[in-house]
């Protein structure tokens, strides 16, 4: 299982004058000019995933201009690309040297956050994911910058492009550093193969790739809606995703196989509700999360996190508690 620490960041309904701010810090991106009018009636929430390789930040608000000129750009030297997937958009637009777009659903937009723009948004929702440029030297040069593009329709490979995208906003909290990193890597390969115009075998495998990634987070989504079945096995889920059981295979064999997959995910729930809940009965608890005997779910815990679901839950809300409280729990759960 993924042990290192996940870099997260959520912030809900942040007002004007936080939010310039806070979009420096989520996108590092500075801007000369932004304003607002009127600053009352703004709002917007971001929430965002940070790795060494790429950040990714899914973004709504509205009613608001921003701008970046050339002499901040080559000020601020952020020498990162940026592909925007728009998920909601009415009377967005973008002004780059290319000239001015008028934003729609679903329009991906790849920029070059050295070069200027501004930008006018009055209602959006954006999944944004910034890649540094080394990422991407196999197919654009490091040495120059690069024109913005806007990316509409349904040519290969843009359906595939989105769908990945909106995994990976819809998952922004939940994947593995692994499983983020797997997702980028093909996003990145594929923009980067459309936009230097490469269609050769290269392209073919990360749209193979890119498959197994969609399909393999699909059976996840399925098997998150069945933890609680413990009698949910391997031809139940291929049935569900109308695959056959060899096909189920070759697709959860790199996580290590169905059992071992599906394990992990049931012990992270169990992890999630002893966080999110102070008191949680463990016999309860085994069997929301699927584990028919308690015996079974408390040695698989204790082999996956080297405590028992009570330690942890103890451990996890020992400083919420006063002494008196402490025993009063302790005294109940035994």
């Amino acid at each position: 299982m993924d042990t290192e620490a996940i870099k997260f960041h959520r912030q809900l309904n942040v007002g004007w004058n936080d939010w310039v701010e806070t979009y420096q810090m989520v996108t590092g991106e500075v801007a000369n000019k932004a304003y607002c009018p009127p600053i009352e009636n703004f709002s917007a929430s971001v929430s965002a995933r940070f790795l060494p390789s790429s950040t990714l930040a899914v973004i709504s608000g509205g009613n608001y201009f921003v701008e970046r000129s050339e002499k901040r750009a080559a000020q601020d030297n952020i020498d990162v690309y940026c592909l925007q997937l728009y998920q909601h958009a009415d009377g967005n637009e973008l002004n780059t040297p290319e000239g001015q777009f008028s934003l729609e659903v679903g329009d991906l937009v790849f920029y070059d956050a050295t070069q200027p723009m501004s930008a006018y948004h009055s209602d959006y929702t954006l999944c944004k994911l910034i890649i540094p440029r080394e990422k991407m030297q196999e197919y654009l040069s490091v040495h120059h910058s690069h024109a913005t593009q806007v990316f509409r329709g349904n040519e290969a490979p843009l359906p595939i492009i989105r769908q990945l995208m909106l995994s990976l906003g819809a998952e922004i909290n939940a994947l593995t550093d692994d499983q983020y990193s797997s997702i980028v890597d093909c996003v990145s390969d594929l923009i980067g193969q459309l936009i230097s115009k490469r269609t050769d075998d290269s392209r073919n495998s990360t749209l193979a790739q890119s498959g197994e990634l969609l399909r393999r987070l699909y059976a996840k989504n399925l098997l998150r809606h069945h933890l609680s079945n413990s009698e949910l096995g391997n031809d139940d889920l291929a049935q569900l995703m109308g695959v056959s059981r060899s096909t189920l295979y070759r697709l959860l064999e790199p996580v290590g196989g169905f059992t071992k997959y599906l394990r992990s995910m049931r012990l992270t729930r169990a992890r999630q509700c002893l966080q999110q809940h102070e008191r949680v009965e463990i016999g309860q608890l085994a069997n929301q999360c699927g584990f028919k005997h308690l015996s079974t779910f408390s040695k698989v815990f204790r082999d996956e996190f080297d405590m028992s679901p009570r330690e942890m839950m103890a451990e996890i809300h020992e400083g919420d508690k006063s002494p008196l409280s402490t025993y009063v729990y302790w005294a109940t759960a035994q």
